[in-house]
């Protein structure tokens, strides 16, 4: 009966956390992850949210990781150290594209990316996008794609310190300065946390609560951008170095093992743009090196894996014929890991073209793409992936929306190369998924809704042998069906009062020829926000279904509820947050308990 009053709460009036009082509704938010060309979010082919800076700050969100859990579309789940995932409509963390502004930046090694090292203070915005986007971006965009767009060139200093239960200590900092043509970004994160939150230890006879031993975590990261804007021209040199280490706790044991783990990441990325009257060019380049050291004195352990990617890519966008809009391009780039445990040669060279288009007649808007991969392997492969998208307005204010998208993965360098278990005769995972839903957004309103079907062919899971070590196999078909519905509501109430909000569904089905585990049938989620004067209030709630272990065991569903009080004092905030307020006992994986409840103090200044 408490969710059920929870939520009548949250649904109707769900809010965000407003730095003017007096802030006014804008209109429906730009993306450019649906099409790669520019179309506001009622008007994409597909189903994409858009999380801007404003709802970043509302959401009180420290990293991408719970920015996403409170917000999106989208399954976060975390493991023990913290470390964080992401599903997207029944998929594997490697079946959804990671982006930063617009490069992948997944670990060719792993195909997947820890949310939790990413910081929000760097995050101007992020896209999510729902269904297959192989014909935009190649591998890995089987489920969708999250774009994690960095700071803009907006003059503003920032400063942030905080601290909470189990010694938890953050502070980040952020100034955009421009001077004529020029603008830079400097920030810098320092987040600690010793972790050792009592939790039921059922390895202790009896059983009974304990600290959590070997849970700590301590991470930096350190940003910077430059950016020159011409009349017609625009460049952008970006680095981003990030360090972090942490205990890996053995949580169901009576002795730790010490288990810890180090991860380092250098990104330095460029940007230019050319504009003309009949059109605009744009390139851009990423390299990315990491090292991910795992340590565990138990079994004499210590290995280190370093990880190397680098692409470049080329668009040419223009308007040759009246009503159409063109956008060509191509892209190269190179992998490559380096593990004890992996074959050597384990790397990777890729080359793309593509092609993508839009078409208005009247009502109808269509948007086609088509994407021709090539990697160079022992076995060369070169997919084609085509997708074919419309938008149509029905009445005033209301849109439907549909796709038919190919889908495609390459198997990762674990996949093919670990010892022992890996294989290099993988397939690439292939299929098709299909979208069609309906979209209404009218003044501070925005609802929709949409069903989708993806069926994959040769989906890699990895699955225990009889020799005793886990493997990975091609299962031969699986078909995952759904329905997402949102609504998002931004609300004056009076001249010094503001109300925002939305709530999310999301109910996934599967069928396979495999078992395939730990992925919640359905997830509802609510955030509410409310602003009067100069005090603010922030909810957000989750109900996370149940998930299937074995076969034939599931683990609990769970309702998590957050909660955040801020007072204002002209560019100064004062907040405190609750997390998990009804103090659930819950886990993610078994044998991985969260915190109980606790509380966190945070100290904001922003100055424009």
């Amino acid at each position: 009966m408490l969710r059920i009053l929870l939520f009548s709460v949250l649904l109707p009036l769900p809010a965000t956390f407003a730095q003017e009082a007096d802030s006014t509704i804008t209109l429906p938010p730009v993306t450019v992850t649906a099409s790669r060309l520019p179309a506001s979010v009622v008007h994409a082919p597909i189903r994409t949210q858009l999380l801007d800076q404003s709802d970043i700050l509302k959401s009180g969100s420290q990293t991408a990781a719970e920015l996403l859990r409170q917000r999106a579309a989208l399954y976060v789940r975390q493991y023990t150290g913290g470390l964080s995932t992401l599903s997207q409509r029944g998929g594997t963390a490697s079946q959804t594209l990671m982006l930063l502004d617009g490069h992948r930046i997944a670990s060719p090694q792993l195909g997947q990316l820890d949310l939790s090292l990413l910081p929000t203070i760097v995050l101007q915005s992020v896209e999510i996008t729902s269904g297959a986007a192989s014909a935009l971006y190649g591998t890995d965009a089987v489920s969708g794609v999250v774009n994690l767009q960095t700071t803009s060139t907006d003059p503003h200093i920032m400063a942030r310190v905080g601290a909470g239960a189990w010694d938890k200590r953050q502070a980040a900092g952020k100034a955009t300065l421009r001077h004529g043509r020029l603008s830079g970004t400097l920030a810098a994160e320092l987040d600690r946390f010793t972790g050792n939150y009592p939790y039921w230890n059922r390895a202790l006879f009896p059983p009974r609560h304990s600290p959590r031993e070997g849970g700590d975590q301590q991470k930096r990261s350190l940003f910077g951008s430059v950016t020159r804007v011409g009349s017609s021209d625009e460049l952008r040199l970006t680095a981003w170095y990030q360090d972090a280490e942490r205990g890996l706790p053995d949580i169901n044991a009576t002795i730790a093992a010490g288990e810890r783990q180090w991860d380092k990441h250098v990104r330095i990325w460029t940007h230019a743009i050319r504009q003309w009257g009949w059109g605009d060019l744009r390139v851009s380049s990423l390299t990315q090196v990491g090292a991910l050291r795992y340590v565990n004195p138990r079994v004499r352990i210590d290995n280190t894996g370093r990880t190397l990617i680098s692409s470049l890519q080329a668009t040419l966008v223009w308007a040759p014929i009246h009503q159409w809009r063109l956008g060509t391009g191509i892209e190269a780039g190179y992998g490559r890991a380096d593990h004890p445990s992996l074959q050597h040669n384990s790397s990777e060279r890729h080359f793309a073209a593509f092609v993508h288009a839009t078409r208005r007649w009247g009502r109808l808007t269509l948007y086609p793409s088509v994407r021709l991969d090539r990697y160079v392997r022992p076995v060369t492969l070169s997919p084609v992936n085509p997708t074919i998208g419309i938008n149509l307005r029905l009445i005033k204010n209301l849109y439907m929306k549909g796709s038919s998208a190919a889908a495609f993965r390459m198997p990762t360098f674990n996949d093919r190369f670990w010892l022992p278990g890996g294989n290099p005769d993988l397939r690439p995972e292939r299929g098709w998924s299909h979208d069609a839903g309906l979209i209404w957004a009218r003044g501070g309103i925005q609802a929709e809704l949409t069903t989708f079907s993806t069926h994959l062919r040769e989906q890699i899971v990895w699955q225990p042998l009889p020799a005793g070590h886990w493997a990975p196999l091609n299962v031969s078909r699986v078909v995952t069906r759904g329905l997402e519905t949102s609504v998002d509501l931004q609300k004056s109430l009076s001249t010094r009062m503001r109300a925002e909000g939305g709530a999310v569904w999301t109910h996934t089905s599967q069928r396979s020829d495999s078992f395939l585990r730990l992925i919640p049938r359905h997830e509802i989620k609510g955030h509410a926000h409310f602003r009067w004067r100069f005090v603010s209030t922030n909810f957000s709630a989750t109900h996370t279904g149940s998930r299937a272990i074995t076969p034939v065991t599931e683990s609990k569903a769970f309702f998590l509820l957050h909660g955040q009080m801020t007072v204002h004092a002209g560019p100064v905030s004062v907040g405190v947050r609750g997390e998990n307020l009804l103090n659930v006992r819950y886990e993610f994986l078994p044998a991985n308990p969260m915190p109980p409840r606790h509380l966190r103090l945070d100290l904001t200044l922003m100055f424009h």
